[in-house]
């Protein structure tokens, strides 16, 4: 498992333009179809799209339906506008997320609810969602909708799944990584799933793109959630420690109680179930977590499930496309944005 090696020298946006390049003119049709549906002629709708686009992803979503496309047979309108839709509902969540998690910035900007509130900011999610399935359904795809339709339906169930764990110090780890499979690696699976429609593609190719996504979707959350207790704000880009706050128990947490027992582990699952937001919890947290090898042992497990998504890709052979999600899969693992 290549899992310790150093961060590639390119790491961080240079790497994506790299990968990007081969669509990259499709990832800018994406881009100007985002452009025609946000345009707003409501001076107030103006402005909150235009500071969310502030905040607007690394598109890899988009980027893992293109090229899944391209494997199947090709980018066509089709493919593009289906990007659009999974990148309004990436959006959508990710301003749902702030307000629930209080989050005050995020790209290192101000979130919706720190600049606006929270009803504004949920209301304009609840627009992003709207425009998604708008688009969605002018494409008169039924096997799209359908599957785009599931998707944010497991979503939802994944953030509830969360919510209904909220400072439960007996959350295990089967329990953690199916609530991270539906609220994120979903949408990631749902992507690589996108881009075999319009196209006759053998069933084992549509699972074998469907599973990678799946695997890294996964791997990406759980590094995201190693990011959100050891990183820095001013590195990340967005606000850190919503989880332990938030009384959301992730995996570097999960290990902890695990590997603690006596006065220690009682003493921190009394913490953890404690709903007061205390400046010292995520200090001592943080400070027991990095004692050991919590951390390593996160981002070894991430490994491991990028190391399914690479084998999900065996069976699809060599070639540019297959060559390009391995190395997204590399990314996602030395990110530290």
């Amino acid at each position: 498992m290549d899992t310790e090696r150093p961060a590639p020298s390119t790491a961080g946006v240079g790497v994506l333009k790299e990968l990007y390049g081969p669509i990259h003119a499709d990832i800018d049709r994406v881009e100007a179809l985002l452009r025609a549906e946000l345009r707003s002629e409501n001076p107030f709708l103006a402005s909150l799209v235009s500071h969310s686009q502030k905040f607007q992803g690394k598109r890899m979503r988009s980027a893992m339906l293109l090229y899944s496309a391209r494997l199947c047979g090709g980018v066509t309108d089709l493919h593009v506008a289906l990007a659009g839709v999974v990148e309004l509902l990436h959006s959508a969540t990710l301003v749902h997320d702030d307000v629930l998690d209080e989050a005050q910035l995020r790209r290192q900007v101000d979130t919706l609810n720190r600049r606006w509130g929270n009803e504004t900011s949920v209301l304009f999610g609840d627009y992003l969602f709207a425009k998604a399935f708008i688009l969605c359904s002018r494409l008169n795809h039924h096997e799209a909708n359908r599957i785009l339709g599931r998707t944010a339906q497991d979503m939802c169930e994944g953030e509830l799944s969360q919510i209904a764990t909220k400072f439960d110090p007996d959350i295990d780890e089967e329990r953690y990584l199916r609530i991270i499979e539906l609220k994120t690696a979903r949408l990631f699976s749902t992507a690589c799933r996108l881009g075999s429609l319009g196209w006759e593609s053998d069933p084992a190719q549509i699972e074998a793109l469907s599973s990678y996504g799946l695997n890294f979707g996964i791997a990406f959350q759980i590094i995201d959630d190693v990011l959100d207790i050891t990183g820095e704000e001013a590195e990340v880009g967005k606000s850190l420690g919503t989880d332990l706050s938030k009384g959301k128990l992730t995996l570097p947490v999960i290990r902890l109680l695990r590997n603690l027992s006596g006065s220690d582990g009682q003493e921190l699952r009394a913490l953890i179930a404690s709903s007061d937001n205390l400046p010292e919890k995520r200090t001592r947290i943080l400070g027991l977590i990095r004692q050991g090898d919590i951390v390593a042992a996160c981002l070894r497990r991430a490994g491991e499930f990028l190391d399914a998504a690479r084998r999900a890709l065996r069976p699809l052979g060599d070639s540019p496309e297959t060559a390009a999600l391995l190395e997204l899969g590399s990314f996602a693992l030395h990110r530290r944005a």
